[in-house]
């Protein structure tokens, strides 16, 4: 229950991270909740030199350890142009931690998604009804168009170095888009657990109608010229 508990505290300090532009305190909170996080699941670094490696354990392993060190070096770059740390506010640092702050940031947000979707199952097999996984795929299709149309990718590979930030757009959707989506990466990230077990036909089906939910949404809404 406690670790539960840290989870949701996690993925709702993410939300706002990526929702609001005074995060500093908020940064701190998740990086709090991020340390508890690790000493509560201390025996998964015990065990990974230990046992065998499958398909999905390799790919889980490569996930996590990419978020862990994703994390490092948000919060790394965030202590660095933090006006707490005067000391380190230099300027050839201030430049570095900028952009390594923003491709991390948004890289930990996808990855968060993908591990979060890894540890689906134990909630997806308590769901019997098809409806929550019908709307699943709408608010993961409409996280992909959203994941699009506000080219979240080249934030991360850094061909795009300064992010872009509609200060008129309501909190409350700017909310709901980021929830939708993470909500695509956690798809994909249980979507991805599946194939990897060899069951294939379900979770590609449900990918296939995700991107379709996507185009639906960019035939509705359209797709700005910042899109790809």
């Amino acid at each position: 229950m406690t670790r539960r508990i840290i989870d949701v505290l996690m993925t709702a300090a993410l939300m706002l991270q990526m929702s609001m532009q005074i995060t500093e305190y908020i940064g701190i909170t998740f990086v709090a909740l991020f340390l508890i996080h690790s000493y509560l699941n201390r025996r998964w670094y015990g065990a990974l030199f230990r046992g065998k490696y499958n398909l999905l354990r390799a790919f889980s392993t490569v996930v996590n350890i990419s978020l862990l060190i994703a994390f490092i070096m948000t919060a790394f770059s965030g202590i660095i142009m933090s006006e707490n740390f005067p000391a380190l506010n230099i300027e050839s640092l201030t430049s570095f931690a900028r952009v390594a702050h923003l491709s991390c940031a948004y890289l930990s947000f996808v990855l968060m998604g993908l591990h979060l979707g890894l540890h689906w199952g134990m909630i997806a097999g308590r769901i019997k009804s098809l409806w929550p996984a019908i709307l699943a795929i709408i608010i993961s299709g409409y996280g992909l168009y959203t994941f699009i149309n506000q080219d979240i990718f080249s934030y991360i590979i850094l061909r795009n170095q300064f992010a872009f930030i509609d200060y008129e757009k309501n909190f409350a959707l700017v909310i709901l888009e980021n929830i939708s989506m993470l909500s695509f990466w956690v798809l994909i990230g249980y979507q991805t657990s599946k194939i990897l077990t060899r069951k294939f036909l379900t979770p590609c089906l449900i990918i296939a109608l995700t991107i379709i939910i996507n185009f639906i949404f960019r035939f509705l809404l359209g797709v700005p010229e910042a899109g790809f």
